[in-house]
């Protein structure tokens, strides 16, 4: 067993929730070393942000891209591009100064994180390309 993940919650300094599970989860490990990580509980990315973006952003950026530069991108080729301009972290040599971005995954995105990266898009797409796109839930008119 390589890991086991146990959500809790902390009140006056104590675990309170599912103290069976840890405990439990804490026998599996007998004898081994283990490493101990206590984290905020995070909401990732949500099936409805990710209905919107690749059913909303992402055909809108391909057809925008189609009618102003001429070429045809595939949805794939389109998250891709919008990932690698948008969604990475940098990491900086500390002897030269040198940054490098180093690529994310939308997967890893919590729901707010996921909402940035949706408005960086949407901002991509009025500034390049004049087009908007609507809120989710927004009812619109293709002509």
């Amino acid at each position: 067993m390589k890991s086991i993940a146990v959500v809790s919650k902390v009140l006056n300094g104590k675990l309170v929730r599912n103290k069976g599970m840890i405990a439990n989860a804490v026998k599996h490990f007998e004898g081994k070393n283990v490493e101990v990580i206590i984290k905020m509980k995070t909401k990732y990315r949500s099936s409805p942000q990710n209905a919107y973006y690749f059913g909303v952003i992402i055909p809108i950026a391909v057809n925008a891209i189609y009618n102003e530069w001429g070429e045809i991108w595939s949805k794939e080729k389109t998250h891709d591009f919008f990932k690698n301009r948008f969604l990475f972290d940098e990491r900086v040599n500390e002897q030269t100064a040198e940054i490098i971005q180093t690529p994310k995954s939308t997967t890893d995105n919590s729901t707010i994180e996921q909402e940035e990266f949706h408005v960086k898009c949407v901002e991509f797409l009025r500034e390049w390309f004049n087009v908007e796109v609507p809120l989710p839930n927004e009812n619109i008119k293709i002509d």
